[in-house]
């Protein structure tokens, strides 16, 4: 099941999602376009996807997690409420391309269910910054 949902968010990220998306059933897809970024871009994408499957399983995809890890993550729901859902995620063992390492780059993303905004925060570990983008998502259910 989680090799389906890996390869269905795979392809909803890159642009194919509707009816490859559909025809998995894998539950709902949060399509995401982060719009309102602050410092140093990068660390968070401008487009994430976000998959709950029907048995309760998360995966999330975006730039960053396909530069440094190749294929989607695991996430985790850690709240959710009739009005926000939090999701948390983590990346480890990263060396960018200045060669610097952290252990870990915690993630969390809060998603308003009325309006389908979205807030995502990333904070590495070990260092101070703290980076974070807002926008919009439309979701799909396959």
């Amino acid at each position: 099941m989680i090799k389906r949902v890996f390869w269905a968010v795979s392809c909803a990220f890159i642009g194919l999602g509707g009816p490859l998306w559909a025809a998995n059933g894998v539950g709902v897809l949060y399509d995401c376009d982060i719009t309102d970024k602050k410092d140093r871009q990068f660390w968070i994408s401008d487009k994430i996807a976000i998959v709950i499957t029907d048995a309760g399983d998360v995966v999330v995809s975006d730039q960053v997690i396909l530069y440094f890890k190749g294929l989607p993550v695991e996430a985790r729901v850690t709240r959710n409420t009739d009005r926000k859902m939090d999701i948390r995620w983590t990346l480890r063992d990263l060396v960018n391309d200045a060669n610097q390492r952290t252990a870990a780059f915690e993630y969390s993303a809060t998603l308003t269910k009325a309006t389908n905004r979205i807030a995502v925060y990333g904070k590495p570990d070990g260092y101070a910054d703290r980076f974070s983008g807002k926008g919009q998502c439309t979701t799909r259910k396959g």
